[in-house]
């Protein structure tokens, strides 16, 4: 037998046992399980103070009634975005 006669033999047998196999329906269609984190939300009158003192390179933050929720949502991606506008300031925070 060729080399190539071999070959489409072998290919034959792979087919039709590919053909027979039968496949799970999870591998073909998997089921995504998505955990949602429920917390506690309140609203609130908070206020953010941002003062950019440029003669002393210092950003000062004052922020009033944030809950955590808050904090992390609006106040930290504010902070990052004045630290990228200003890396060579200080930045000062006050929370109350």
């Amino acid at each position: 037998m060729s080399v190539i006669s071999l070959a489409r033999t072998r290919l034959a047998v792979l087919g039709r046992q590919i053909q027979t196999m039968t496949l799970n329906e999870n591998n073909l269609f998997p089921v995504v399980k998505m955990y949602v984190e429920m917390s506690p939300t309140m609203v609130s009158g908070y206020t953010i103070q941002m003062d950019v003192r440029h003669d002393e390179k210092i950003v000062n933050f004052v922020t009033e009634a944030m809950c955590p929720n808050e904090k992390r949502n609006i106040y930290l991606p504010q902070k990052r975005i004045m630290r990228e506008m200003y890396p060579e300031y200080m930045i000062t925070e006050r929370h109350t």
